[in-house]
């Protein structure tokens, strides 16, 4: 199951560097192990492209997030004592003002999983 959750994370890894100066390096580390899987395993079938990107972590999100997020800004904006975000429904809208100014154009599922690695890590909004 690592196999086929590792090729789509390292094309999102190689897909999303060039949207930012910041490489994150534990994306950047866990792309040199699933460069060697993706080798080992070409000839398995290719995992389908709804498959769930999850980072080490665990959450679908985060993977998303260091590709991404951390290119403008570290998790400071988060934990900041007068941080910007009073509920969900203001932090889901500026996750995808940020998609917007950085161009990423993410999908919906991946925009929602994003807010969501946010809420469940740092801010703890009701749902």
């Amino acid at each position: 199951m690592n196999k086929i959750l590792m090729l789509p994370l390292v094309a999102l890894v190689f897909t999303l560097s060039a949207c930012g100066e910041k490489a994150s390096a534990p994306a950047t580390e866990a792309a040199k192990p699933a460069e060697q899987t993706t080798q080992a395993s070409a000839s398995t079938a290719p995992a389908p492209a709804t498959a769930p990107v999850v980072a080490a972590g665990g959450h679908p999100g985060q993977a998303i997030h260091d590709a991404n997020c951390i290119s403008c800004h570290d998790s400071g904006v988060y934990t900041r004592a007068d941080r910007k975000m009073t509920d969900l429904t203001m932090l889901a809208g500026q996750v995808r003002r940020c998609d917007a100014n950085l161009g990423t154009k993410l999908f919906d599922e991946d925009l929602d999983n994003v807010t969501a690695f946010l809420n469940e890590t740092y801010y703890k909004f009701p749902k």
